[in-house]
């Protein structure tokens, strides 16, 4: 059973297009890539402008792996983004040390392969960290691969630290993620692409919608 709202992250967003219907949707975070290898991969000054369109509901997300602090410095103070998302092998003191020195909020992504590691990895992390994403284990890139994992690992096994599920999700597996999971909420990238690192808005929107419904059926029940 659902029992509260679904937060929503649309990550690796690239065009205004696609960042316009997130913000009109009113979506809970949209996440930026500041990562080369990745196809999502965005420039901080392209940020800059795409982010005069933000709105009070959205949070801003900058996700990298295993940057360097200079350049953690250099998207603080171009973007002032509401969290950094490390996706890398950034262990816990780095995510204090970044937490402190900008006051900045920390996602951490980790990835689940069972729930005794997982336990593990989240009591590690979980006195420096805002936010978890839990997400598939890394193949060629560190997410954005459009690959899940099992969710029944996350089945009856209660999380006590706010997290989003991540991984291979789409339109068509998000309510059964979601049911199975009891995910505090979302993050979605290869999932509302038409291409790779090629958002769609209309699949945003359609995606973004799916999970209102799911969220008002369940929390009527």
């Amino acid at each position: 059973m659902i029992t509260k709202k679904i937060k929503i992250k649309i990550c690796g967003i690239t065009d205004e297009q696609s960042l316009d219907v997130a913000f009109k949707l009113k979506v809970d975070y949209v996440g930026f890539v500041f990562y080369p290898s990745s196809p999502r991969n965005i420039s901080l000054d392209k940020v800059n402008d795409l982010i005069k369109l933000k709105n009070h509901d959205t949070k801003i997300v900058a996700l990298t792996v295993n940057a360097k602090d200079c350049f953690l410095e250099k998207i603080i103070n171009k973007i002032n983004p509401d969290y950094i998302q490390f996706h890398g092998s950034e262990g816990p003191n780095k995510c204090a040390e970044i937490r402190s020195k900008y006051n900045v909020k920390i996602i951490r992504a980790l990835e689940v392969q069972n729930i005794v590691s997982l336990n593990r990895e989240i009591s590690k992390y979980r006195s420096f960290v805002d936010e978890f994403i839990l997400d598939a284990p890394k193949s060629f890139l560190p997410g954005g691969n459009g690959e899940k994992f099992d969710w029944e690992i996350l089945n009856n096994n209660k999380i006590e630290v706010d997290w989003l599920i991540a991984g291979g999700l789409n339109i068509s597996n998000i309510k059964n993620a979601l049911l199975t999971t009891k995910a505090m909420g979302v993050d979605v990238s290869s999932g509302v692409e038409i291409s790779r690192g090629k958002k769609s808005p209309k699949l945003i929107e359609d995606f973004v919608l799916k999970c209102k419904n799911i969220e008002k059926v369940f929390l009527n029940d």
